[in-house]
C-alpha cells in the first residue's frame, strides 16, 4: 500500500514538474516559412502598448529564425522611460532547448560573469533574473502556456527587481488566448 501511495506521489510530482517545462511545437517543419512569419505577426499584436510608464520606441519587431532544433519565432519590442530602455521580447516554435537553457542558472545564461542570476518567479511562474550591478542591466526570462518564452531586459535598471516587476505589469492573456497556424496543438 506505501509503494501505490509512492507511486501516486511521484506521478503528481513529475506532472507538476511537467506543468513548467517548455514544449516544442512545430512537428511538421517542412512547411513553409511563411506560416511562422504569420504566427510571428499575431504575436506582435499581443505585444503590449504599454508597460508600466515605458512607451513604445520602436514598432514590434516580428522574427522568423531556424536552429537545430527547428524553426523559432516570435516578436520584440523597445519601450522607452526618459533614457531608460526596455525590451520585451518573445519566442515560440521549436523552443525546448533554448527555454532550458535560458532557465538554467548553471546554464549558458548564468555563466557571464557580468550578471548575478538566481532563480525567482513571475506570477507565479518559475523565472530566470538576471542583474548587472554594474551596468544597472535588469533582466527576466520565463515561460507562458509552456509554449512561449518571454525575456523582458530594462536598462538602466532601478534595482535587482526591476525586470520582475515589469514582467509581472504585462498583460499576458492576449498572449495566452492566440491562436497560431504553424504549431502542433
Amino acid at each position: 500500500m506505501r509503494s501505490v501511495a509512492r507511486l501516486a506521489l511521484v506521478a503528481v510530482l513529475t506532472g507538476a514538474c511537467d506543468a513548467d517545462t517548455p514544449l516544442d511545437t512545430i512537428a511538421d517543419t517542412s512547411l513553409d516559412g511563411a506560416v511562422w512569419r504569420a504566427d510571428s505577426r499575431k504575436i506582435a499584436a499581443v505585444l503590449p502598448g504599454r508597460v508600466a510608464s515605458f512607451v513604445p520606441s520602436e514598432g514590434a519587431d516580428p522574427f522568423y529564425t531556424s536552429y537545430g532544433a527547428g524553426p523559432v519565432f516570435g516578436a520584440s519590442c523597445a519601450y522607452a522611460d526618459g533614457d531608460r530602455q526596455l525590451i520585451v521580447r518573445i519566442e515560440s516554435g521549436n523552443i525546448r532547448s533554448r527555454a532550458t537553457a535560458a532557465l538554467d542558472p548553471r546554464g549558458e545564461a548564468g555563466t557571464d560573469a557580468k550578471f548575478a542570476s538566481h532563480p525567482g518567479k513571475v506570477r507565479g511562474r518559475p523565472a530566470l533574473q538576471r542583474w548587472s550591478a554594474g551596468g544597472r542591466v535588469g533582466e527576466v526570462t520565463f515561460l507562458v502556456a509552456r509554449r512561449y518564452l518571454v525575456e523582458v531586459r530594462v536598462v538602466p535598471a532601478a534595482n535587482e527587481s526591476e525586470a520582475v516587476s515589469l514582467a509581472e505589469a504585462i498583460d499576458l492573456a492576449p498572449l495566452e488566448g492566440l491562436t497560431l497556424d504553424g504549431v502542433t496543438r
